[in-house]
């Protein structure tokens, strides 16, 4: 393979991946308003209990991160393919 489409496979990962890294935080922060109402809405207050470390969405954010690499390394794999050279030794 060469180097400028190695180079080329690489800028394409990255901007996917830089893609996917700034649509999930603007598809969370939706806010809900009311159209014509006219008015602030109303704060509301909140309790917050504090119970430490939360196990369960540190491992769905270790599986996200470890789904990412695998799909990374399959797409990269199946860009490069295998080239065996017929009579070339080293």
């Amino acid at each position: 393979m060469t180097s400028l489409r190695r180079i080329r496979i690489a800028r394409s990962l990255a901007a996917g991946l830089a893609a996917i890294v700034l649509a999930v935080p603007s598809a969370q922060a939706s806010q809900r308003l009311e159209p014509g109402s006219g008015e602030a809405p109303v704060p509301v207050e909140t309790t917050v209990i504090d119970d430490g470390f939360d196990w369960g969405s540190a491992a769905i954010g270790a599986g996200g991160a470890v789904l990412v690499l695998l799909l990374s390394a399959a797409g990269l794999t199946a860009l490069t393919g295998r080239h065996d050279r017929v009579g070339v030794t080293r």
